[in-house]
């Protein structure tokens, strides 16, 4: 194990990846970063269509109703974020990968990076209520790519957060 994680983490390399959602997403099954964080996604609910708001509330387009549901604010600022972030913490996001075969961040960027909608009533404390904020807060899940070799990450997801867990 130990040999396999050394390998994967020499393979993976010293210089971050520079990564393309565009191409991330298309090329890597469940990638999806744009399909449901994309600043092309409609922010308010409509009936006929999926949108940010409509996620609260398990509306056309969502498999399940989330507590939070946020949309980056535009391509390059999801594009910057996201290498930033990458470039910043390789050293971790690349041991995590050696070790587990997948990373999971969390931060806040201290600038606005999108909007979204939070649930009023998360938790069952009360109906879905979907409340708009903008937000600072970015989550990400980075993995490897099953069966490269050599070994290659790929972003599962990133996007901004009303709320950090």
């Amino acid at each position: 194990m130990l040999a396999r994680a050394m390998r994967t983490y020499d393979q993976l390399g010293a210089d971050p990846p520079k990564i393309d959602l565009a191409r991330n997403d298309r090329d890597n099954d469940p990638a999806h970063t744009i399909e449901r964080h994309g600043p092309d996604v409609p922010l308010r609910r409509d009936p006929n269509v999926q949108t940010i708001e409509g996620r609260i509330y398990k509306d056309t387009g969502w498999s399940k109703a989330e507590n939070q549901s946020f949309k980056w604010d535009g391509a390059s600022i999801m594009t910057q974020e996201v290498n930033d972030y990458i470039r910043r913490n390789w050293d971790g996001i690349r041991s995590d990968l050696a070790m587990e075969g997948r990373h999971r961040g969390q931060y806040d960027s201290g600038h606005r990076v999108g909007e979204g909608f939070l649930n009023g009533g998360m938790h069952g404390t009360g109906p879905r209520q979907a409340h708009h904020m903008a937000t600072s807060l970015v989550r990400i899940k980075i993995e490897l790519v099953p069966n490269s070799d050599p070994a290659k990450a790929f972003v599962v997801t990133a996007f901004p957060a009303g709320i950090l867990p």
